[in-house]
């Protein structure tokens, strides 16, 4: 995606090795621009998540496999009418390295979405995503507890928890098995408590812009707060969550 414009890496302003571990380039008028001015201002993982077959489409056409990578699937809001999508994801992941994983999947409960399919859909994509080693980017929502039940019952040895939603305790719990939380731009009390209580090597962060954040950029205050509660440097911060990142997607 950005190849054509980023040629010079010397140019880039990478020294704080940034990442976006998962945002959807789809949804911005302009993904382009937006993955451009992220990359120039220190954000050097980009990971654009799908949800249904057109955004998971379109992921995968705005990934570059340098700098912007995509996961791809159905999400729960998409699981009635896309199912049939998860059938295309070996192939596709497959034959382009661009893609790193399966995501945004997931349960959410707050909304009218038949829990069989929405399960069934879940499950489907998590044994996919096990046959083919690559990691899954779980969305919950009102259903934390029963998805951690269902990614541990399905010993998922690979995952980052998106927007998590869990305490602390959970969170621990879930980083004993080896899987990532991921933090959004939003502070809350029990959030800070989930990054005091894990290791810096358990956290990614994450904008989910442009629903959240207003661009990949906004991880920079995520790292701030991260630096600031584990009590570590700001650029050794984001190189550890970055190095989190590329360990978990083989980047």
């Amino acid at each position: 995606m950005l190849k054509q414009i980023v040629k010079d890496r010397e140019k880039l302003l990478v020294g704080n090795e940034l990442s976006d571990v998962h945002c959807h380039l789809d949804m911005f008028k302009d993904p382009f621009v937006i993955a451009k001015d992220a990359l120039f201002g220190g954000v050097s993982i980009i990971i654009t998540a799908g949800g249904s077959e057109a955004s998971s489409l379109s992921a995968v056409k705005m990934a570059d496999g340098d700098n912007v990578f995509a996961v791809i699937g159905i999400d729960p809001q998409n699981a009635a009418n896309d199912a049939g999508f998860v059938d295309q994801l070996p192939g596709i992941i497959k034959s382009n390295r661009r893609v790193v994983g399966i995501g945004e999947i997931g349960l959410d409960y707050s909304m009218g979405i038949d829990r069989e399919i929405q399960v069934g859909v879940f499950e489907r994509q998590i044994e996919i995503a096990k046959s083919l080693d690559v990691p899954i980017v779980v969305h919950s929502r009102k259903a934390i507890s029963e998805v951690a039940e269902l990614v541990k019952a399905h010993g998922v040895k690979k995952a980052v928890f998106h927007f998590f939603e869990g305490d602390e305790n959970m969170a621990s719990d879930l980083a004993d098995l080896g899987y990532l939380i991921s933090i959004p731009p939003i502070e809350s009390s029990r959030r800070k408590r989930v990054i005091n209580k894990l290791s810096i090597d358990s956290i990614v962060v994450e904008t989910d812009s442009p629903a959240v954040g207003k661009s990949p950029l906004d991880v920079i205050k995520v790292v701030e707060l991260v630096s600031e509660i584990k009590g570590i440097p700001f650029n050794e911060t984001s190189m550890r969550i970055t190095h989190n990142v590329k360990k978990l997607f083989s980047i």
